[in-house]
C-alpha cells in the first residue's frame, strides 16, 4: 500500500510540474494569418468549451485507482474529493472494511501526504519542497486537469479576453477540434469533441536542455451529468519525466462512481501527536527509492 501511495504521488506531482513549467515568460501563439470570421468561430468554440465549466462547488466520488509504473500494476479502492479553489484529496482505502490507509491533500497553500499505516506525514508549502518549487507546481492548473477544464498556466481563472491567446483549429476535419497554447519550451494541446465541446484529452510537453523532455497525457471518458454539466467519471493520465538523473514514468487510472456534490465534509486534515512529521526534503528520496 505504501508503494501505491508513493507511485500515485509521483504521477500527480509529475503531472503538476508538467502543467506549469513555463508560467512565466513571454507567451506565443500561432503566427498563421486568419480572418476575422475564422477568429470569431474559434472564440465561439472556445466559449463552448468554457461553458462546460462545472457549476458544482464540490465533487465527491468513490474511486477505483489503478497504478502502473516501474514494473508495478496495483489496484486499490479509494475516494476522490474536490472543493473548488480549496482542495483536491485522494484517499486510499483498505478493501471491504474501507478504512483509510493513506491520503494526499493538495491545497492552494500546501501539500499534505499522510501514511496512516506508518503514522508518518509530510506537510509543507510548495516553496518548502525544492522538487515542487523548482518545477513550478500549480494547484490551479492541477485543479483544471481534474475538473476537465481549459486553463492558462499560472492563472487561477480563465477570463473571456484571454481566449484569444489559444489556437483553435476549428477548420480541421474529423469529430474533434485541437486547441493549443505555447509558452516558451512548454506546449499544451487539448482535444475537444466537436459536437459537445467536451475536452477528451490533454497533452502537455516540456523540453529542457538539462533534463530532456517531460510529458503528460490526460484522457477523459465516461461522461455523466453532474449539476446539469458533463463530468468524466474515468480519467487516466500518463507522465514521464527525468528525476534525479533517471527517467521516471507512471500511469494512473481513476474510475469514479457514486458521484455527489455534497458539501458536508471538512477540508482540513487533523492528525494526532502519534504521527511523525517527515522533512519535506525527504519526499523525493522516498519516491525514487521505490523498487
Amino acid at each position: 500500500m505504501k508503494k501505491l501511495l508513493s507511485i500515485i504521488v509521483i504521477a500527480v506531482l509529475l503531472s503538476s510540474c508538467a502543467s506549469k513549467k513555463a508560467a512565466t515568460g513571454d507567451s506565443s501563439t500561432s503566427s498563421t494569418s486568419i480572418t476575422k470570421t475564422q477568429k470569431s468561430e474559434q472564440i465561439e468554440f472556445l466559449h463552448r468549451i468554457c461553458n462546460n465549466h462545472q457549476s458544482a462547488a464540490n465533487i465527491v466520488a468513490a474511486a477505483d485507482f489503478r497504478l502502473t509504473g516501474k514494473g508495478k500494476d496495483i489496484s486499490c479502492d479509494g475516494k476522490l474529493s474536490m472543493r473548488r479553489d480549496a482542495i483536491i484529496r485522494l484517499q486510499l482505502l483498505l478493501p471491504i472494511i474501507r478504512t483509510e490507509i493513506a491520503r494526499i491533500d493538495f491545497t492552494p497553500e500546501y501539500v499534505l501526504l499522510v501514511d496512516r499505516y506508518h503514522k508518518e506525514y509530510i506537510k509543507a508549502s510548495y516553496k518548502e519542497i525544492s522538487f515542487l518549487a523548482d518545477n513550478g507546481i500549480s494547484f490551479y492548473s492541477l485543479q483544471s486537469l481534474f475538473w476537465n477544464e481549459l486553463f492558462l498556466p499560472g492563472q487561477k481563472t480563465l477570463a473571456d479576453n484571454q481566449l484569444k491567446r489559444f489556437d483553435c483549429d476549428i477548420a480541421s476535419l474529423g469529430s474533434t477540434v485541437p486547441v493549443s497554447f505555447k509558452n516558451g519550451a512548454i506546449g499544451y494541446q487539448w482535444t475537444a469533441n466537436r459536437a459537445t465541446a467536451l475536452i477528451e484529452k490533454v497533452i502537455v510537453s516540456y523540453k529542457s536542455q538539462q533534463h530532456g523532455t517531460s510529458s503528460l497525457t490526460w484522457n477523459y471518458a465516461n461522461f455523466k451529468t453532474l449539476s446539469g454539466k458533463s463530468f468524466p467519471l474515468t480519467q487516466q493520465f500518463a507522465v514521464q519525466a527525468n528525476m534525479g538523473g533517471k527517467t521516471q514514468s507512471a500511469q494512473l487510472s481513476i474510475k469514479m462512481s457514486s458521484l455527489k456534490t455534497t458539501a458536508d465534509w471538512d477540508i482540513e486534515t487533523k492528525l494526532s501527536s502519534k504521527y511523525k512529521k517527515i522533512e519535506a526534503q525527504d519526499i523525493l528520496k522516498k519516491l525514487l527509492s521505490i523498487q
